[in-house]
């Protein structure tokens, strides 16, 4: 069985004989079948008979055959090298939820990181045809799934989300700004093989600039450089050449440095306050197989709406989504997987705990360390956080979030880091982040609005509250919300502003705004959410009752139509 796809693979497998050096595209059409309610363990053979085929990327569970349905998906395909490589890397842009890789019956091992950019060395590979098979399970089951948790409210789809391709060079360059006034900057030549040499930097095509690397590290000055901002998104390059070292294609760059001091954030010396959304990487048709049509299109309306921020919740973002974003100009928190990790409702009676899993723990903190050297480039990228609404009261919660600072800071990258904390009465963990963000649904989680101006009231006593609580505990650090909105049905209207209506939404946006705009110490706030999400199905606890299985706390639905609020959040980001 093929698809209409499979002309896609036949061009990728000759490109491939005549340019063995560069990346190979693998996605296309691959063989596939389908195990339902297996484990990964229990099926895995590189020998398997196919019973469909299936796209690449692509979630299985967003299709009508598999829909919705958890267990393990098998995929193989071939590929043929014109000429012998001394390595390679296989690069897997984002999976769904655990993968087990073989090439050529040889095992590259089994790995637990849902979303994020893995580079898989697989060692020499000689000329002729290959096998690539891989496993992918995508049942969220803490034995084997640590980062992934059936409580999580989002749904998680199983598959390949943005592709496969096969690497022949894991050299890279990082860029780190030391001067923006100067346009001073550190390139760190990583995975050369060397760390001192002497090199020429051709800065935008054109402009060489000597360098003498010393443990791996050189520092320049860009010639003519551009900051990066969101009113001017300017964008540099930067080439090595070295005797001796092979040809690395240009790395994109930004100019920029973020800070936070005196109650505030800074981008390049300039004070900046966030306006905008929290953002999922979903479709309801394809699931986490976002096309870049549908990447480009929430950007634009993102920034039609005045917003300048967006939060990637709650995962590392698609490297595609974050080129964009530097090219638009559009500031992003990234994050870490996790949700509600360490709290009550996450211990399944007592018999789990997540932040005393010595595994969970470690998961955390290597996911991590890769999204942040996976996004290092990306100017527009300004916080790293991680553990989404956290149990930050407990200390094995606080030792967590702290080692996960240290793991950001670690990799010098220049970026803020926090969490969005939920448990702000009780907060414990904020003490080393470089601002407070805070999660809340005064009124609405749980559904209790009362009137209008009982709405007003409990809005205003919690945000008023939270800021006092924070500003004495660390006077001179930035506080932002990280999360508050509403459902509202797309075409469900109520002049009296009935819950789950879309002037309910509208009335209760506008009493947020009111309250943090009127607030000095507030320096941003993310909408929750951006468009409305598929959360879960049918096994989904208490969340059984939300329509359709869906969040629709979206200002614009799951079709990207915008509701009665978006008008409001144009108006109030204008005056900000």
């Amino acid at each position: 069985m093929k698809l209409a796809c499979m002309a896609a693979v036949a061009l990728c497998v000759t490109a491939l004989g005549a340019a063995p050096s560069g990346p190979v595209d693998l996605n296309g059409s691959w063989d596939f079948r389908f195990e339902e309610g297996k484990s990964i363990e229990e099926v895995a053979r590189t020998d398997f008979a196919a019973t469909d085929a299936m796209c690449v990327p692509g979630c299985w569970d967003a299709l009508p055959k598999w829909r919705f349905k958890r267990g393990t998906g098998l995929y193989r395909r071939t590929f043929t090298l014109a000429e012998p490589v001394a390595n390679a890397w296989l690069i897997v842009d984002g999976m769904g939820l655990r993968g087990d890789f073989r090439l050529d019956g040889k095992p590259l091992g089994v790995w637990p990181y849902p979303y994020g950019r893995l580079e898989i060395p697989t060692g020499p590979l000689a000329a002729g045809e290959h096998t690539l098979f891989a496993a992918l399970d995508n049942r969220p089951d803490w034995s084997t799934m640590k980062l992934a948790r059936t409580f999580y409210d989002f749904y998680l789809y199983g598959g390949f989300y943005h592709g496969v391709s096969l690497a022949f060079d894991n050299r890279r360059l990082f860029v780190r700004t030391r001067d923006y006034r100067t346009g001073l900057v550190e390139i760190e030549a990583v995975d050369f093989g060397k760390a001192d040499f002497d090199a020429t930097l051709v800065f935008d095509g054109v402009h060489e600039v000597p360098a003498t690397f010393r443990g791996g590290r050189a520092r320049v000055a860009v010639p003519g450089f551009r900051l990066w901002s969101p009113e001017e998104p300017n964008l540099h390059t930067v080439a090595l050449k070295a005797a001796g070292e092979r040809p690395l294609p240009a790395t994109r760059f930004g100019i920029r440095t973020i800070e936070a001091r005196a109650k505030k954030l800074w981008l390049n010396g300039k004070e900046l306050f966030l306006k905008g959304v929290n953002r999922h990487e979903q479709n309801v048709e394809f699931g986490s197989a976002t096309s870049p049509s549908l990447m480009l299109r929430d950007i634009q309306i993102i920034k039609g709406l005045g917003a300048n921020f967006v939060r990637g919740a709650h995962y590392q973002q698609n490297s595609l989504f974050l080129d964009m974003c530097d090219e638009a100009g559009l500031l992003v928190w990234e994050e870490s997987l996790g949700w509600g990790n360490g709290q009550v409702y996450t211990r399944d009676g007592g018999t789990i705990d997540e932040f005393k899993d010595a595994a969970f723990r470690a998961q955390q903190i290597e996911q991590t360390r890769q999204m942040v050297r996976a996004s290092f480039n990306h100017p527009s990228v300004v916080i790293y956080a991680f553990l989404n609404e956290c149990a930050s009261d407990r200390p094995e919660g606080k030792s967590l979030i702290d080692e996960l600072i240290e793991t950001i800071r670690k990799e010098d990258s220049g970026r803020l880091t926090t969490f969005a904390c939920n448990i702000i009465d009780k907060d414990i963990g904020n003490a080393n982040t470089d601002l407070v963000a805070i999660n809340a649904y005064p009124g609405t989680i749980p559904m209790t609005p009362g009137d209008a101006a009982e709405l007003k009231r409990q809005v205003k006593a919690r945000f008023d509250s939270a800021a006092q609580r924070f500003r004495r505990l660390y006077p001179d650090k930035p506080i932002m919300v990280s999360e508050s909105g509403t459902s509202a049905v797309y075409g469900r209207h109520d002049p009296y502003a009935a819950v789950q209506t879309e002037e309910f939404q509208d009335e209760y946006l506008k009493d947020i705004f009111e309250v943090l705009w009127a607030n000095p110490d507030y320096v941003g706030f993310a909408i929750w959410q951006f468009a409305d999400t598929q959360t879960h199905h049918r096994n989904c606890g208490p969340r059984a009752g939300r329509f359709w299985g869906m969040s629709t706390a979206g200002i614009v639905d799951a079709q990207r139509n915008p509701k009665k609020s978006c008008e409001t959040v144009k108006y109030y980001f204008s005056r900000k």
